[in-house]
């Protein structure tokens, strides 16, 4: 783990020592080595227990800018020519620095990378902080009562006092979309993703620098096929030559799905032909198997003998709690707390071998899968029998209904909003979390069936664009950092702007083609992914797994809600909650409520685990 504090005074006096003190809690609690610098009128904490990567902090004698960060850029040489410098022996952080001291905010927008940073004027008084596109690297802060604003790269650095945000809480136990700029912690704020904050005069104003919405397809595109082709191979190409450490000591998952295998074979290919200086060190697979049809090792394993690359595989981890490791006490609450086990795994066998940077495969799916919807979009250009006859022809290749293709994409998007909605939500049966208190979602303004209806948005003849900016969106979603990202470099080739720029931009009959699930990737993968991954059709499911994980821990898990924090918090019902897990755990199949009591769960043992209430019985 690796994370700054600073602390800023906007009215231009020295940080009193007992302020300080107060932000010593966390590294002194979790045994981290710390240490603290002042200059210009800020107090900077640096905490860690790992000396990997470059300094947190950026100073020049003599210079009123000083800059404290993690930063990984992906356009060094632009900003060196922006700061007019060679660049060469410098810092990312450095370079943000000297451009933000030369420029201030102009090209702050234009950074590509993974970053998180806070850049400070004393004599101005003045502070720039930036956090990357889609949050990557997660930047918060907190505004105290006598003109001090606190920024930090962890959240709980920052919650001097246990005080927990009701409505962030129930907005993630409801599937709502949790608004951007809170965190679990009360009085703690986020930097939300792609976006500056300008510290001027003691108030802070935060603006939004990218958009995927204003990103048009490219309807010309369906005649360049070929083009399009190569161009996503060398993105994703130029990507992981960016993010990838010409030490040696890179890994990634390879999960044998689509996304993970390309990033794996993509690698292995340039360094097989001298593009890139090393390759991968080594590769690890989950296997959680249990008799559910999830062991894709038939597919991983092909990746592995294709290049020959090092491959650990984690079988049948255990869910929820791990003898071997103790429950991570996480940032923020995550809706994966149940594979830590696995996770932590993972950490010790990079760990172990040197590693310390890891790729994943997050985003492929979102950037690349296409939706139907654009049958709307058509007949509300006036196309309605193209529509109907190509309608017709995707129903017969994939043997289902025309009606019910043509309701779902044509009808249901082109009614009023407020019938779709409920048209939409009674098709698809989301349910109502019995569990849930009423009064408590009413205040917080929040619908617990909210959740399927955004896809289903835009405006007329927009229909296709919104569902691919919707989901291209989720992206942006709280991912905050777990047992991985506090232990390793975690890096996301599919998350490069320019190849997510490219993403937005394709038009449905590139991105939405019939039995040709993400069609460009496979296309630019051809002749590097092998052929019995590039052309697999379809992927299990993890609800089986999940399901299976709920009965075998039903007695470690009872104790979440026969007691939860939630209940206190006034968001959840435990009669109701209890009798919702006890239903769950007897049922062969996860019920539509399933994934909606998951996470209640999940958030429920991470308040238990933070205040060591959890796990304490049925051990």
């Amino acid at each position: 783990m690796r994370f700054f504090t600073c602390v800023l005074d906007t009215e231009g006096r020295d940080i009193p020592a007992d302020v300080c003190r107060a932000y010593e809690l966390l590294p002194r609690r979790r045994g981290l080595q710390f240490q603290w610098q002042s200059a210009n009128h800020m107090a900077l904490l640096t905490a860690w227990d790992d000396p990997y990567g470059d300094p947190l902090s950026a100073w020049r004698e003599g210079d009123d800018w000083l800059a404290v960060g993690v930063v990984r850029l992906d356009n060094r040489p632009e900003l060196a020519r922006w700061a007019e410098c060679a660049g060469g022996g410098m810092t990312d952080l450095e370079l943000v620095r000297s451009v933000i001291a030369k420029h201030g905010t102009r090209f702050v927008s234009q950074f590509l990378g993974d970053f998180a940073f806070v850049a400070w004027n004393g004599r101005t008084r003045t502070a720039v902080a930036a956090c990357d596109t889609f949050a990557v690297q997660k930047l918060y802060y907190a505004e105290r009562n006598n003109a001090l604003f606190v920024f930090s790269t962890r959240a709980e650095a920052l919650a001097l006092e246990e005080r927990y945000d009701v409505q962030y809480l129930a907005e993630l136990v409801s599937l709502h979309r949790v608004s951007p700029d809170l965190t679990v912690y009360d009085g703690v704020r986020t930097i939300p993703p792609a976006s500056i904050a300008v510290l001027q005069h003691g108030r802070l104003n935060v603006q939004t620098y990218w958009r995927a919405s204003d990103w048009a397809m490219e309807a010309s595109w369906v005649t360049s096929e070929q083009h399009v082709i190569e161009t996503c191979r060398e993105l994703l190409a130029e990507s992981i030559r960016r993010r990838i450490n010409g030490d040696g000591g890179t890994w990634a998952q390879l999960s044998g799905g689509i996304d993970s295998s390309s990033i794996v074979s993509l690698t292995q290919w340039l360094a097989e032909r001298g593009e890139i200086s090393r390759g991968l060190a080594g590769t690890v697979t989950f296997v959680d198997h249990h008799d559910t049809g999830t062991d894709e090792r038939q597919y991983s394993d092909t990746v592995v003998n294709r290049w020959g690359v090092r491959n650990e595989t984690i079988v049948d981890p255990p869910t929820w709690y791990d003898d071997h490791y103790p429950p991570p006490h996480t940032d923020q609450p995550r809706g994966d707390i149940h594979i830590y086990p696995r996770d932590s795994r993972l950490q010790a066998i990079v760990r172990s071998a040197g590693g310390r940077v890891l790729l994943t495969g997050v985003g492929g799916d979102e950037l690349f899968t296409g939706n139907m919807l654009f049958f709307a979009d058509w007949i509300a250009h006036g196309r309605l029998g193209t529509a109907v006859r190509e309608m017709a022809r995707r129903a017969a290749i994939g043997r289902v209904s025309f009606w019910q293709l043509a309701y779902r994409n044509a009808v249901l998007p082109l009614l009023p909003r407020a019938l779709h909605s409920r048209l939409v939500h009674d098709q698809h049966g989301a349910p109502i979390q019995p569990w849930l208190e009423p009064a408590t979602m009413r205040r917080h303004g929040i619908a617990p069936r909210a959740a399927s209806v955004p896809a289903y948005g835009g405006r007329l003849g927009r229909h296709y664009h919104h569902a691919v900016v919707t989901s291209i969106g989720k992206l942006e979603s709280p991912s905050h950092g777990g047992v991985i990202a506090d232990s390793l470099d975690v890096r996301h080739p599919f998350l490069y702007r320019p190849l997510v720029e490219f993403a937005l931009r394709l038009p449905p009959e590139l991105r939405a083609r019939p039995h040709t699930h993400r069609w460009v990737l496979r296309e630019a993968m051809r002749g590097i992914l092998p052929e019995a991954v590039r052309t697999r059709v379809g992927k299990p499911g993890t609800a089986d797994v999940l399901s299976w994980s709920l009965r075998m821990q039903h007695a470690r898990l009872a104790p979440l809600v026969r007691d939860p924090m939630l209940a206190e918090l006034g968001i959840v019902n435990p009669a109701r909650l209890c009798a919702a897990f006890d239903a769950a755990s007897r049922e062969p199949e996860p019920g539509p409520a399933f994934p909606l009591l998951f996470v209640t769960l999940g958030v429920e043992a991470w308040l238990q685990i933070r205040s060591g209430r959890w796990p304490c019985a049925g051990h």
